[in-house]
């Protein structure tokens, strides 16, 4: 798998970083608002659940296969960048 970029719109309800996966993939995720967290975690991630990412912060994990992460912001709608690649 070649490198895949992008940007995701954050709000209330939780939304999946979609990327196809067979093979584990390294997810680098950033907070790009500078006011409100972002939370991550499984399709149910809550305020209370999820882990925080800080605002303007990065997090960088390994996503097995078939597996998926899913982000919420902690207010607001905010913007987040990811990048993945394989493993």
């Amino acid at each position: 798998m070649a490198i895949v970029t992008g940007q995701l719109s954050v709000g209330a309800s939780p939304v999946p970083v979609n990327v196809p996966n067979t093979s584990p993939l390294r997810v680098h995720i950033h907070n790009n608002d500078n006011t409100n967290n972002l939370l991550v975690g499984n399709e149910n991630v809550t305020s209370l659940t999820g882990l925080v990412l800080p605002k303007l912060d990065s997090i960088e994990f390994v996503l097995n296969p078939n597996e998926v992460v899913y982000l919420l912001s902690s207010s607001g709608t905010i913007s987040a960048s990811y990048l993945v690649q394989n493993a």
